[in-house]
């Protein structure tokens, strides 16, 4: 078994990333995805941090990417699109988030991103249309449960009760970018660790490792729609 002990983040990540792809079972996609850049956009979020993605016109045209912002904008982060790429930050100096309600019947690869968000949310969220995802959703009840987190499950809609995390492993089901969102929860959770789902010795885990890291210490000043030609997207 793998496992790679995430770090715990000492200041915000604040960081302009090109984010990795993370890699697939059967290789068939290589370009970075949404699922790859909401790894980095949640760290924004949890940390009361900033992230632009450099690369984000390379997934802008995903639907699940429009979604990922509109769920982003409603827990409460500050999402702006420029010429630099996608940026996402904190709108609140304490890290509180918002609970939310979304149909993401046609969003799996953001369901994760949304789950691990949602664990660390001031309140109850609610995902629907959930049936197809059956068996991601089990992976995630499971690492949910490792780290002492709440949730409720009945087979179409997913309920996230937000209560204190403890130490613990999170798998991601053998999905590299599921698997990597245990690197979200263990920048603010002291002793999650994740295991399985990301080797930081493969190729692709290597380079989301070394990404990770520059992101964690970067700590730039980057102000949130200041670019030319920036659309604001928050509510």
């Amino acid at each position: 078994m793998t496992v790679w002990n995430a770090p715990a983040a000492d200041i915000p990540m604040r960081a302009t990333v090109a984010v990795p792809h993370l890699g697939d079972a059967d290789r068939r996609v290589s370009a970075a995805t949404v699922a790859d850049a909401a790894v980095f956009l949640a760290a924004a979020a949890t940390t009361t941090g900033t992230v632009v993605i450099t690369n984000w016109s390379e997934m802008a045209d995903d639907p699940s990417a429009r979604m990922l912002r509109e769920c982003l904008a409603s827990m409460g982060t500050y999402v702006v699109r420029s010429a630099e790429g996608l940026t996402c930050t904190s709108r609140s100096t304490s890290g509180h988030l918002a609970g939310i309600t979304a149909d993401l019947g046609a969003h799996r690869g953001i369901v994760g991103p949304l789950v691990a968000l949602a664990l660390v949310a001031d309140d109850v969220s609610t995902f629907t249309g959930l049936a197809p995802y059956a068996a991601l959703i089990e992976a995630l009840l499971a690492d949910v449960q490792a780290l002492g987190g709440l949730a409720e499950w009945d087979g179409d809609t997913l309920r996230v009760f937000p209560q204190p995390l403890h130490a613990g492993a999170w798998r991601g089901g053998g999905d590299p970018a599921v698997a990597a969102l245990g690197a979200v929860l263990a920048l603010t959770v002291p002793g999650v660790v994740v295991a399985d789902g990301l080797d930081p010795d493969s190729p692709d885990g290597h380079a989301f490792v070394d990404v990770w890291a520059e992101a964690m210490a970067a700590d730039e000043h980057i102000l949130p729609g200041a670019t030319r030609g920036t659309v604001p997207f928050y509510r």
